[in-house]
C-alpha cells in the first residue's frame, strides 16, 4: 500500500516541476529549503550521489537564480547553500500544484473515508518522526 501512495505523490510532484527543473533537481531544491546552510556534500550524500554530480546540480540551480551559495562564517573554504526567494517561490508553486492534483483526487472520497485516512496519518506521524538533518 505505501509503494502505491509514494508513487502516487512522485507522480503528482513530477507532474509540477516542469521542464525547467529535473526530479533530482527539484529534490535537491527541497533538501536545500528544508536544510539551509546545508553544504555540497550534504547534498550529495541526501540525493546518493557523487561530490562532482552534486556540485553541477547545485551550480546550474545557482545559474537558474534558485539557490544562493553564500561563505560559511565559521569557515571561508566552506560554501553554504541557501533558497532565493525566486527558489522558494519556484518550489512553493510546485507544492501547491501537486497539493492541488492530490486534493482533487481526495475529494472523490466520502468524509468518514478521509477521517480514517487523517486517523492513519497521524498514527504515522507519531512512529516516523524524522530527526532534522545535520548540514
Amino acid at each position: 500500500m505505501i509503494p502505491a501512495i509514494m508513487d502516487a505523490l512522485r507522480h503528482a510532484m513530477r507532474r509540477h516541476v516542469g521542464e525547467q527543473l529535473t526530479v533530482p533537481q527539484f529534490r535537491c531544491l527541497n533538501f536545500i529549503a528544508l536544510q539551509p546552510g546545508a553544504s555540497v556534500s550534504a547534498v550529495a550524500s541526501f540525493l546518493g550521489v557523487t561530490l562532482p554530480t552534486a556540485s553541477t546540480m547545485v551550480e546550474r540551480l545557482v545559474r537558474a537564480g534558485d539557490v544562493e551559495p553564500r561563505t560559511s562564517p565559521e569557515d571561508r573554504r566552506r560554501s553554504q547553500l541557501h533558497l532565493t526567494r525566486a527558489g522558494a517561490a519556484h518550489l512553493a508553486a510546485i507544492r501547491r500544484g501537486a497539493r492541488k492534483e492530490l486534493a482533487q483526487v481526495l475529494a472523490t472520497r466520502s468524509g468518514e473515508e478521509l477521517r480514517t485516512l487523517n486517523a492513519g496519518l497521524e498514527v504515522l506521524r507519531t512512529v516516523f518522526v524524522v530527526p532534522p538533518t545535520s548540514a
